[in-house]
């Protein structure tokens, strides 16, 4: 009876090592690794770092495009005139009594009381400031007027300053300078003379 048992627990032994080599999957007492799964995710691969990044140039049709542009706010003096009084037209103010000269009297000289206007163009059409001084020979400042240049509609806008009479040293020739937005503009000129001196043609 013993042998008998003997050889059962002998071939129950070999079946089991049989099993056990026949399972690839127990090998050894390590854990085979879980198989990688595939997300579809693309790969990125290492930056060298001796390279720097660059940005990516623009194409050439994208700096040929057109960008905004500022309108112009630039001015310009289209005249200045004087007259002892001034009509309102469609081409602007038009002195009643042009002046082609001031005249100066008295002891000391004084001069007479007339107006100056001033036509400036602009295209940007922006309000500013302005400012009229007529100068003397020796560019002393024998007048002076500031206030604000407004434009409506148009391109063009004027301002108009009436003098009160001021004292001068000696007739000759003078100079209105004109500045816009605190820079001059130009000197234009104007006549003084003395009661009865000719009168220049007008041009």
């Amino acid at each position: 009876m013993m042998p008998m048992l003997r050889s059962l627990a002998l071939a129950s032994l070999s079946l089991a090592l049989l099993a056990h080599a026949a399972d690839p999957k127990l090998k050894g007492s390590k854990k085979e690794a879980a198989p990688k799964l595939d997300l579809g995710l693309p790969t990125f691969k290492d930056i060298p770092k001796d390279q720097k990044l660059e940005k990516p140039k623009e194409p050439a049709d994208a700096q040929q495009a057109p960008s905004g542009t500022r309108v112009e706010e630039g001015y310009s003096v289209v005249r200045v005139v004087h007259g002892k009084g001034f009509m309102r037209s469609p081409d602007g103010a038009r002195p009643s009594t042009p002046f082609p000269q001031v005249t100066v009297a008295g002891n000391p000289l004084m001069t007479e009381k007339f107006s100056s206007v001033v036509r400036v163009k602009s295209p940007g059409k922006k309000n500013t400031s302005i400012e009229v001084a007529i100068l003397d020979q020796r560019g002393d400042t024998v007048m002076e007027a500031s206030g604000e240049l407004r434009f409506g509609t148009g391109v063009e806008a004027e301002w108009q300053v009436d003098w009160e009479p001021s004292g001068i040293r000696n007739p000759g020739e003078f100079q209105v300078l004109v500045r816009l937005g605190g820079n001059p503009m130009g000197t234009f000129p104007l006549k003084v003379a003395t009661a009865g001196a000719p009168t220049p043609a007008a041009k």
